[in-house]
């Protein structure tokens, strides 16, 4: 999946971002590097799958780049049996996206995003959007309104 459908999805509902390409950048300190940001202003996001009441799905979460995501945190945010990181060929399948290349946006892929809070205190939030060397700034504002994660 490249990033024609993630701009789509913010064009059609009215949400500013700015483009941009650079060289490729899978992991935070590559990214900060090569955009210059810092990592609190980062949105990295896991595709993460889970087991709840018998019924098994996917799910997004973004934190900012320098933190760890909490699995048992998401359990129960989730109302989940379990949480795992999903693998490779499951976020390839369920989004067309590689890893490093998921943006924090769950609708476009039909599951529920889940965003540390901690990313609404940012003026713009920088993500891969579909390829390593494609990304978006966006207000993280505009994610939530968009979205309406869960927040934590």
């Amino acid at each position: 999946m490249g990033p024609e459908k993630i701009v789509a999805y913010q064009q059609q509902h009215d949400v500013r971002y700015e483009g941009i390409e650079h060289p490729p950048a899978a992991s935070a300190l590559d990214y900060q590097k090569t955009l210059g940001t810092e990592l609190q202003q980062q949105a990295k996001s896991l595709f993460v799958r889970f087991k709840r009441h018998g019924e098994r799905g996917f799910a997004i979460v973004t934190v900012q780049a320098q933190k760890q995501v909490d699995l048992d945190r998401i359990r129960e945010l989730l109302d989940a049996t379990s949480v795992k990181l999903a693998d490779k060929q499951q976020l390839h399948t369920h989004t067309g996206c590689q890893f490093g290349e998921l943006p924090p946006l769950g609708k476009p892929f039909d599951v529920q995003l889940l965003m540390d809070r901690d990313l609404l205190a940012q003026d713009k939030v920088y993500f891969n959007a579909g390829r390593l060397d494609y990304s978006m700034a966006v207000d993280p504002k505009e994610i939530q309104r968009l979205e309406a994660p869960i927040l934590f």
